[in-house]
């Protein structure tokens, strides 16, 4: 038993004499430039670059754990320090075991397994260098009362009761560092990128991770601009309230009668409109998305439907000024293109042949320059008898039985309305014929967008059965009245058909490009919140705090923009989603607003001496619930919302 004993302390004293070895020492080298002699890797502070180790430790300023970093990455920062400080760095620590200067390699001997006292025991496993100098750790010169404070949590302040006292952040657990030291590292150490966890503003690194607490991926932030960037303003605290009943004030801060901690109210909260705060965690559970006003251009296409029309203006009807019959139909089907001039029927009329007879009488009296022959020859003018029939009828002394009718015009036939034999009457339109080489899209506006459309407008047309093809044209006339069934305006466009495409009877999909605006201030439509006659958004001012604005707006695009006229400024971020929980927090927050105006007012000495006037002494105090205040009577009791016991207070 007495040798298991023995072999015991032995080892225990051997292990302490290992751990000894390793501990973190001040190493004698005269420069940094010897870094390849302790290999490629290198151990780095991340708060104090200017600290390098060939071994693991901790920093002697803020006791973190040094990080591991190439030996080139590790210069290459220890060098921009140097630069940006104009200080040279100290001599580089060292984390491994020392070892006699004759046999620089040589390993550390554990201690024999003898019993020694414990004085002995701790000088013999005391660190040493390899020059034999005493390698005990640098102290930090005590700076006054309150000077020591945390690197993480710079509100808390400490000051040492004796030289070896260990002080500790309570926040965060580290080693608490002279202040003096930390306010030249904020600002030489910081004046790089930084890395940040979003919901845990503690964690900071100046190389991309992971949040070790939530594990979400660190967000860079340039620290180096803000360090040059001029210093806040002193914000000025309003008053205080507490966190769970905003209603309960104080002008200084102290505990709420739950016995939570009162937060500060500053005088620039709402200082250009109501303004709503949430902290940052609510507004990532919300899912707020934020977009900024920007100057881009503007345009608006109008969609429609209509249909395809042949031309007015391009359509012809043959009509007869005489009674007769189809002696010879020349044209006997629909849709026949026909040419100008060309046959499309002969018809006979006998009250055509007695006004050519009575033409050939005039001659054989009177000549060809009697009046009576230049009467009788107007006559079947008039009758539609073309001049190459009429100066027949004068060469050959005869009268013609049938009359061709002959096409007014090029294009399709139409419309045929008699057939071989048909008697036709004075009057009757026969045919009816069109050009399709230009068409007429007529399109139904709704009343709505019907300001928007302007003559001449450019616009595309794009026919069901030819998926993906379009068709140009522009607005040719926009009719002067509003159809009232259906509450639209008809505007007529106009279209080239090469190829005869466009069909008459087809129904088309139009779209009109309204008036288009070049460097127009636009918002994301859905940014807008229409509230009856106002149109309000949320405008991002950093910080959890949103200000609630009224707009003025314009044109509304395409791509979902908005033109805004007055209300936000270039630059200016606003809210795209979850500005309906925004809106209801601010209503909240403006109630409860009105209600702590009412607390205040009661507080005034106007309103206390108004109190005391009225009522007797008893009545100097009064009973609420530290929830609801709008709940006042004279006595104890219940609330009767939450069901809290009212609290005695004092008017």
């Amino acid at each position: 038993m007495k040798i298991r004993t023995r072999l015991s302390v032995a080892l225990a004293a051997a292990l302490l004499v290992g751990v000894s070895a390793i501990t973190l020492t001040w190493a004698p080298s005269p420069s940094h430039a010897q870094e390849h002699e302790h290999g490629d890797v290198l151990y780095q502070c991340p708060m104090h670059p200017q600290i390098i180790s060939d071994g693991e430790g901790r920093c002697p300023l803020c006791k973190m754990f040094l990080k591991q970093r190439p030996a080139g990455e590790a210069m290459k920062k220890l060098k921009s320090w140097e630069e940006k400080t104009g200080k040279k760095a100290p001599p580089m620590l060292s984390g491994r075991a020392p070892a006699p200067a004759s046999q620089p390699n040589a390993k550390a001997v554990p201690a024999p397994k003898s019993k020694a006292k414990s004085g002995q025991t701790k000088a013999s496993t005391a660190p040493s260098t390899s020059t034999g100098t005493s390698t005990k750790p640098r102290v930090a010169k005590r700076v006054g009362a309150g000077d020591y404070t945390c690197p993480m949590h710079t509100h808390i302040a400490k000051t040492k009761a004796g030289q070896d006292e260990e002080l500790r952040c309570p926040v965060c657990g580290m080693h608490l560092v002279p202040r003096d030291q930390l306010q030249e590292h904020e600002g030489h150490a910081h004046d790089h990128d930084t890395y940040v966890c979003p919901m845990h503003p503690q964690v900071v690194t100046d190389e991309p991770g992971r949040c070790p607490i939530c594990g979400m991926d660190l967000e860079e932030k340039d620290t180096g601009a803000a360090s040059n960037a001029p210093a806040k303003k002193t914000r000025t605290v309003k008053h205080w309230v507490a966190p769970m009943d905003p209603t309960f004030i104080s002008d200084k801060p102290g505990k709420s009668p739950m016995g939570m901690d009162l937060v500060p109210v500053y005088e620039d909260d709402g200082a250009n409109g109501p303004v709503v705060k949430i902290d940052p965690v609510v507004v990532q559970n919300m899912g707020v998305r934020i977009a900024k006003a920007t100057r881009e251009p503007l345009f608006r296409h109008i969609r429609a439907l209509g249909t395809v029309d042949v031309a007015e203006d391009e359509i012809a009807v043959v009509n007869l000024r005489f009674s007769g019959w189809i002696e010879q139909l020349y044209v006997d089907e629909t849709g026949v293109k026909v040419k100008p001039g060309q046959w499309l029927a002969e018809v006979y009329s006998p009250e055509l042949v007695s006004a050519q007879e009575e033409y050939l009488l005039a001659l054989r009296t009177g000549g060809t320059g009697s009046p009576l022959a230049k009467s009788a020859r107007r006559r079947l003018e008039f009758f539609g008898m073309s001049p190459s029939d009429i100066d027949r009828v004068d060469a050959t002394k005869q009268t013609l039985r049938t009359i061709r009718v002959r096409a007014p015009r090029e294009g399709y036939v139409l419309h045929k309305n008699v057939v071989q034999g048909a008697r036709v009457m004075a009057g009757m339109d026969i045919f009816r014929i069109g050009n399709l080489q230009k068409i007429w899209i007529n399109a139904e506006v709704y009343e709505f967008d019907a300001p928007w459309v302007e003559l001449g407008a450019p616009a595309t047309m794009e026919l069901t059965y030819q998926q993906g093809k379009t068709y140009s044209g522009k607005v040719a006339y926009i009719y002067p009245t509003l159809n009232e069934k259906s509450r639209t305006l008809s505007v007529r466009l106009e279209f080239d058909n090469p190829g005869l495409a466009l069909k008459p009877g087809m129904f088309a999909t139009v779209r009109i490009e309204a008036r288009r605006r070049n460097g127009a201030l636009a918002i994301p439509t859905e940014a807008i919140l229409h509230s009856g006659e106002r149109q309000l958004v949320f405008v991002a001012l950093g910080g959890g705090r949103y200000e609630k604005r009224e707009l003025v707006t314009g044109l509304v695009a395409d791509r979902h923009l908005t033109e805004v006229q007055s209300g936000v400024r270039e630059g200016e971020r606003v809210v795209v989603s979850g500005q309906f929980l925004l809106d209801s927090e601010s209503q909240l927050q403006e109630a409860v607003q009105k209600l702590l105006d009412a607390r205040l007012e009661a507080k005034s000495p106007g309103f206390a001496q108004a109190t005391s006037d009225e009522g007797s002494s008893e009545a100097d105090t009064y009973w609420t619930c530290g929830m609801h205040p709008q709940i006042v009577q004279s006595g104890p009791g219940s609330c009767p919302i939450c069901g809290m016991d009212l609290v005695e207070k004092r008017r």
